[in-house]
């Protein structure tokens, strides 16, 4: 199978609860690469911690909007939560563990925005 010919979108509750269905449809986006059980569950971990961090301190209304996409190399997550203003601050061990799995990651702000994005690439050659 190919990876997925345009980017999926998802729109989750600001809830910690409805995380495991975004890290669930980053490793059935990444399912199709040629990207090993760690390179995935990498993924998973980084959309994890990101995605909590982002919606932090939201109320009930927040929303999470995820875009995923992948293609023959990488795997690359865009997340944004409108209106929740800053990022709090990350703690020393979530921002190590980020480091490590999320190597290509940027967090910041759009306007009140919070915003994120991870690229997982592919090691292993694919020809």
């Amino acid at each position: 199978m190919a990876p997925t010919p345009r980017p999926v979108e998802l729109n989750l509750p600001a809830d910690p609860r409805l995380l495991r269905v975004a890290r669930l449809t980053v490793a059935s986006v990444a399912a199709d690469l040629p990207l090993t059980l760690e390179d995935v569950e990498d993924l998973r971990i980084a959309v994890d911690e990101l995605a909590a961090l982002a919606i932090d301190g939201c109320g009930p209304d927040a929303t999470l909007q995820l875009q995923i996409a992948a293609d023959e190399r990488a795997v690359t997550v865009v997340g944004r939560v409108a209106g929740a203003g800053p990022f709090p601050p990350m703690h020393p061990v979530a921002a190590e563990l980020i480091a490590m799995v999320a190597v290509d990651h940027e967090m910041g702000s759009d306007g009140d925005d919070r915003t994120f994005r991870f690229t997982k690439r592919v090691q292993v050659p694919t020809s």
